[in-house]
């Protein structure tokens, strides 16, 4: 239980942990834990749009959340933050910028200031200066990485919107330590970059958007298994029943056995699974992971913890150069390859740094043997990672490795192809699988402390079997050897690098897989089922056991040289270890009086393959004589490696004969005659036994006699062909001496030449690499003989490829008549050059030219691409420059023709105003007059002439006319200066209605937004503005017609529309709709929409239209709500 830190609230959290499958009803465990010490930190990082993101998140958090959460955005260095003030706006939360040395506590926000880079400390924040490696400053990835370093798996990342590759690294540092970790979705990032990334990487286990990650971590503060991520508690939360169950289908759908790894880590990685999945019961989770296959890959690919990188702990690489690489070269011929093992490898980091870091070590040796790397790993999933060698930038690789080590690809780098080469990445399970073996290092970095301690003891002797007599071990910081010191001596204890002991370890390697059922017997187990349900070969497999253990005879089995490899019972009685140097040779070991014995029976087992058994041996055993039967069984076991097994017992005593007990009062008494008896009877034993094995060794010489006289007449015939034979090899000696003197020519003259052309092909190397043009070159049969490097990336050529015909490849390139034009180069040697768009649509001159031998023949054609794309667009610029000069010529040409007619109206507005208005009143008048008097004499005249009433109506329209084109003249001619005061919208739209006649064909109405504010505009002005509006669409509907006006807002605008069902507005005309003195109409005179727009402008407002002809046409008119903005 971790201690609570200063300043903890006193409330208390009780919790409800897994609920076992096999735990009783009522049987929960409960653990109290406060409040402040279980908390989740949440890091959480963002650059370009992650502020609008997290102010998204925030919103939708309580304020009594029980976990803190760190933002880390980039910032401006140069500038104080207001990120504090801005996020405090938006939640309840309480908000604080960092300074050094602040403590976390729940319900807190937490926010980076700039130019600083910040970490995690026992729950503190620690800020330093900004520091930037290679011009990249990564304070996501440094914060990150502190808060899964100190966190474990209750440290929770999250990535926002951004641009950068800042933080990939530090959220695979969490979820390699089992925290939980997301990305915000693609759909609601501004920016989507760096969360992609972060996905591509495998490293996020949830992507959501901002609110429902705010909904997430909610659910994560609540769940009850949280404040046991990284406690004691953790392993009672899983009973040991259901982690047996969970490891019997990890094995069957992996082939991989975890019942030997350390149970704490896979525990917590377990309650993580559990964790994202939102379940609360074992029972729920077993049946998830028995029907859903992709969930059980999933676990396993948690359990697999993947912490790696490039050059991780460089001190221990230095320690290499230092210490092992110059012990290895040691006496190393050039073709005598290293060899190097690294089990675990993970994605690779750690097996391409090793490959560098031996390259460049022997950049300084004259000796440059063969480097072969392998690589394993349980995971495929890893291993195709690994195998591709495609990585994000990392701040580990310094820039001069980077730049010689790798291949700049789409934003990543891949380790090139000659270290590669090197790196072979295999699958294998390093506790059941054979291992590798004569290596010349084994680098196993934090491996072992996942292992329990039966997977490491069986793990370090399979090591020391693999490694060369002078081979080397380098293990993580928390790993030693432990008890293996006796075959591993230290070479370096800081950086945990051993070297092989030079002894033989006795004990049998296992590399075997070994399961569950199989390392317990004999153990009590969970939930042991019923004796009745135990199945019977388990019977007699114990049943076995024990008559082995308890009545089988003492005996031993030895190999071809009669060295012990197993012992079996209590054989103390009939071996003892031989003084001197320490042996197992069984003959060495015997006791007094059976060697001679147990030498013969072993050479006639070894001879005839049969059982040989030997009786009434009597040895020497504690000062006294003993009575010894032994027996020697061959093994079934390969020729090569003939194996025996020698089981001893001791006689039976023999019963004492009537003869002997006669003479008890003879001269010398029973025990003495007894003695005596056991004396001759071992001597005349012993003489047998001697003359059995020097009969057995004179049938031996014997034979092997024979054997030597039928080799030596065999020999002696081979002397007399050899003897021929070498004449022969004379002969062919002097014959071979003359023609070695002509190929010593030969060869001199060759590798001058060869030096030539080495030459020649670093100088035309240099050439087309400084040329930077791709060229190809094909033979009289038109088939590719050879390109560029260039080419190589341009046409995405391969070594296939060569030798084939130039038309069967697709070069990306569409050149007409490319065949005509090749042939034609070729018959006539002249050079042809053609203009050609190729990939992504870039433009190259296509020059074509012959391809000339030394002796001028022409055995082909020379293609070279000389990239012209910029001079093209160049070109398209400036023939876009020209014709945009163009129009604007052509514009103010225009302009300064309306220039003039403007002038004049503005000259002549004042008079028009002067010189017609006052006569145009006086007709209207006297019209209005005439009419009067008309209507007045109806009654005294019945009869009159209906033409006078149509004349002056015919007089009055016109003078109408003729005043509304003086009133706009006028308004167009002077400088509007509106008054603003609050009117109402409605008020202001039917004002606009109620001065001009509405045929009754059209149907008008009008509606205004609920709410719609009182704007401050000039009424008059606008109002002649709607007015002009409104007029245009009745003459738009000479036939009848709708016409809708409606008002509404949109954020800080208010918008007017005007919607006809009139004839429509054609495209060409809509452009010049607006322009002074454009009009369509026989009696128009083109102002009308013009003033419109002028005095919509005058009130920063704006004039839209949307028209489509024969369907009707709609003018919006958008007016800012607030004047004074």
């Amino acid at each position: 239980m971790r201690k609570r830190h200063a300043g903890a609230r006193e409330g208390k959290l009780v919790s409800r942990p897994v609920e076992s499958t096999t735990r009783k009803s009522g049987e929960v465990l409960v653990a109290e834990r406060t409040r402040d010490d279980s908390f989740p930190i949440v890091g959480i990082g963002a650059s370009a749009g992650g502020l609008e993101a997290f102010t998204q998140l925030l919103q939708e958090l309580p304020s009594a959340i029980n976990m803190a959460l760190v933002l880390v955005q980039h910032l401006d260095p140069t500038y104080k933050s207001l990120l504090t003030e801005l996020l405090s706006r938006t939640t309840k939360l309480a908000v604080e910028e960092v300074t050094d040395g602040t403590r976390v506590k729940p319900g807190h926000v937490y926010v980076i200031p700039p130019n600083t880079t910040m970490t995690i400390s026992k729950r503190v924040l620690h800020l330093t200066p900004r520091v930037e490696v290679d011009r990249r400053h990564t304070p996501i990835d440094q914060f990150l990485a502190s808060l899964a370093l100190q966190e474990k798996s209750r440290a929770i990342g999250i990535i926002l919107s951004g641009t950068s590759m800042d933080g990939i690294h530090g959220l695979r540092a969490i979820k390699d330590e089992g925290g939980i970790t997301i990305a915000q979705d693609e759909k609601s990032a501004k920016y989507y970059d760096l969360p992609r990334s972060a996905v591509a990487a495998g490293c996020v286990d949830l992507i959501l958007r901002p609110q429902d990650i705010a909904q997430e971590l909610v659910r994560l503060s609540q769940h009850p298994y949280v404040p046991y991520l990284e406690t004691e508690t953790a392993e009672k939360l899983l009973p040991q029943s259901d982690l047996d169950k969970i490891f019997g289908l990890l094995r069957k759908a992996t082939g991989v056995d975890f019942a030997d790894y350390k149970h704490a880590t896979i525990k917590r990685r377990i309650l993580r699974r559990m964790l994202i999945l939102k379940t609360s019961k074992m029972q729920d989770y077993l049946n998830n992971l028995k029907t859903n296959p992709g969930e059980v890959s999933s676990l396993f690919q948690d359990i697999l913890i993947n912490v790696t990188g490039f050059f991780r702990e460089p001190q221990t690489f230095d320690a290499l150069k230092q210490e092992v690489f110059p012990s290895i070269m040691k006496k190393r011929s050039a073709d005598d390859p290293i060899r190097i093992w690294i089990p675990g490898c993970s994605t690779g980091e750690e097996v391409y740094s090793l490959a560098i870091c031996l390259v460049e070590y022997l950049d300084h040796s004259s000796i440059h043997p063969p480097i072969q790397i392998f690589a394993t790993d349980v995971n495929e999933t890893v291993l195709e990672k690994a195998r591709d060698g495609v990585y994000a930038a990392s701040a580990s690789i310094s820039a001069e490795r980077l730049r010689r080590f790798f291949v700049g690809t789409n934003g990543s780098y891949q380790v090139n192809k000659s270290i590669r080469r090197m790196c072979v990445f295999a699958k294998q399970d390093v506790t059941a699988d054979p291992p590798f073996s004569k290596l010349d290092l084994i680098i196993c970095r934090n491996l072992l402390i996942y292992l329990g301690p039966a997977l490491q003891k069986k793990l370090l002797p399979i090591f020391h079997y693999s490694l060369k007599p002078a081979g080397f071990l380098v293990l993580g910081d928390f790993e030693t050897v432990g008890e293996f010191d006796n075959i591993f001596k230290v070479v370096n204890k800081r950086f945990k690098i051993y070297s092989k002991r030079p002894v033989v370890t006795r004990k049998p390697l296992d590399f075997s897989t070994t399961y569950i059922a199989e390392r317990k017997i004999g153990k009590p187990a969970v939930n042991r089922p019923a004796q009745s349900q135990i199945p019977e070969p388990e019977i007699f497999k114990e049943a076995d056991r024990i008559l082995l253990t308890k009545y089988t005879p003492a005996s031993v089995i030895v190999n071809s040289e009669l060295e012990i490899i197993q012992v079996r019972g209590r054989t103390g009685s009939f071996l003892e270890p031989a003084p001197g140097k320490a042996s197992l040779n069984v003959l060495k070991m015997a006791r007094e009086g059976m060697m001679t014995d147990l030498r013969n029976a072993l050479d006639r087992a070894k001879r005839s393959g049969e059982t040989v058994r030997k009786e009434a041996i009597a040895i020497r055993s504690d000062g006294k004589y003993l009575d010894v039967n032994l027996e020697v069984v061959p093994l079934k076991t390969d020729r090569a490696h003939p194996c025996f097994l020698v089981a001893f017992e001791e006689a039976l005593p023999k019963p004492a004969s009537p003869v002997s007990l006669g003479r008890a009062g003879g001269e010398k008494s029973r025990k003495e005659k007894r003695a005596e008896d056991l004396k001759v009877v071992r001597l005349q034993h012993e003489l047998s036994a001697t003359k059995d094995y020097l009969q057995s060794i004179i049938e031996d010489k014997e034979a092997a006699n024979e054997e030597l006289k039928a080799a030596n007449e065999e020999i002696q015939s081979s002397n007399e062909e050899l003897q021929s034979t070498n004449e022969e090899l004379e002969t062919a000696k002097e014959e071979l001496q003359s023609t070695n003197e002509e190929l010593t020519t030969v060869n001199e003259e060759l590798q001058n030449r060869n030096l030539e052309l080495t030459q020649v092909n670093n100088d035309m190397t240099n050439l087309n690499a400084s040329t930077n043009v791709p060229v190809l070159m094909m033979g009289s049969d038109l088939r590719l003989r050879r390109w560029g490097p260039l080419a190589d990336k341009l046409f995405n050529l391969k070594p296939s490829d060569l030798g084939r015909p130039i038309f069967d490849i697709n070069l990306g390139f569409q050149i007409p008549d490319l065949k005509e034009t090749i042939n034609e180069v070729v018959d006539n040697v002249v050079i042809k050059e053609i203009e050609a768009k190729g990939p992504q649509g870039h433009w190259f001159l296509v020059r074509i030219g012959p391809y000339r031998t030394a002796d001028n023949k022409i055995e082909g054609a020379v293609l070279a691409f000389v990239d012209i794309d910029r001079l093209k667009q160049g070109e398209a610029k400036l023939r876009a420059r020209s014709e945009h000069l163009e129009d604007l010529v052509e514009e103010r040409s225009r302009m300064l023709s309306n220039t003039t007619r403007l002038a004049a109206i503005g000259e002549t507005a004042g008079m028009v105003g002067h010189d017609l208005r006052n006569p145009l009143q006086t007709i209207i008048n006297t019209i209005h007059l005439a009419k009067e008097a008309m209507k007045a004499n109806s009654a005294s005249t019945p009869e009159k002439d209906p033409r006078v009433g149509s004349a002056l109506e015919t007089i009055r329209e016109q003078a109408d006319f003729m005043n509304k084109i003086v009133s706009d003249l006028q308004d167009y001619a002077k400088q509007t200066k509106p008054t603003f005061v609050e009117y109402d919208m409605q008020r202001l739209i039917n004002d606009s209605l109620s001065s001009i006649p509405v045929p009754k064909a059209v149907d008008v109405s009008s509606s205004v937004e609920t709410g719609f504010p009182k704007l401050r505009v000039d009424p008059g002005l606008l109002r002649r503005a709607f007015t002009n509006i409104i007029t245009n669409a009745l003459q738009a509907m000479p036939d009848g017609g709708k016409l809708k006006i409606r008002a509404w807002t949109s954020q800080n605008i208010a918008a007017v529309s005007f919607q006809d069902t009139g004839i429509g507005i054609p495209e060409d005309v809509k452009a010049k709709m607006f322009s002074p003195l454009f009009t369509t109409r026989e009696k128009g005179v083109g102002l009308g929409l013009a003033v419109t727009k002028r005095l919509i402008e005058s009130h920063r407002g704006e004039i839209k239209v949307f028209s489509k002809v024969g369907e009707g046409t709609t003018l919006t008119v958008e007016l800012p709500i607030d004047m004074r903005r």
